[in-house]
């Protein structure tokens, strides 16, 4: 679910905006990153929190342009 809302956020962004994605340990923090590089988007930091990690991602240029 963490990936779907994540993409949702990100098709809603301008290309080269920044969207930051607190995450729990274990299957999120694996999973998302993977799928957020597999749609072309960066992730340009991952920072791990008490209880978790802060994902800071940035909207790759739309394939239209």
């Amino acid at each position: 679910m963490n990936w779907v809302k994540t993409k949702l956020v990100l098709e809603g962004m301008e290309p080269g905006e920044r969207l930051e994605v607190l995450l729990d340990d274990g299957e999120a923090i694996q999973g998302v990153p993977r799928s957020v590089r597999a749609e072309g988007h960066r992730v340009l930091q991952v920072t791990p929190l008490e209880g978790g990690f802060r994902l800071l991602v940035e909207r790759a240029a739309s394939e239209h342009e």
